[in-house]
């Protein structure tokens, strides 16, 4: 069964009026109705149990927190900016291997440059500027 007065001890525990503001009425009430008691009784354990935590709780000052905001959005463009890098080397590097394959199929087709015979030295010395730009790309985006 519920009390009639149970919202009136529930909003006067709320506002924390309970028990030093609340009129003497409201009081002799808890005390004679079983069911205003037992909210009294678990909202002051529940209220005692908060109180516990906010002050067993430790924040960080707000330096440290704006430092680690920060740290983490750096740490965030960085990655971003590594992704966009890691693509376009791949994309560097698939160019590269597509020309040289071209220079090297060109190379052994007779007849497609008339007259012209490529000897693999030649072919080599063509190649590896193409070759080695991909390498040239990653060694200067390393921080390392």
């Amino acid at each position: 069964m519920n009390c009639d007065r149970e919202a009136e001890v529930w909003r006067a525990i709320e506002a924390r009026h309970w028990p030093e503001r609340c009129d003497d009425e409201l009081c002799a009430h808890v005390a004679a109705c079983a069911n205003c008691a037992d909210l009294v009784e678990v909202a002051d354990a529940l209220s005692d149990e908060r109180n516990d935590a906010m002050r067993a709780a430790h924040l960080p000052p707000s330096g440290a927190v704006w430092w680690r905001t920060q740290l983490r959005a750096r740490q965030d463009a960085a990655r971003t900016a590594r992704r966009a890098i890691s693509v376009i080397q791949a994309i560097v590097v698939a160019i590269a291997v597509a020309i040289v394959a071209a220079i090297g199929g060109f190379a052994w087709v007779p007849g497609v440059i008339a007259g012209a015979h490529w000897s693999l030295p030649l072919i080599l010395a063509l190649a590896m500027p193409l070759a080695l730009a991909p390498v040239a790309v990653y060694l200067a985006v390393t921080e390392d």
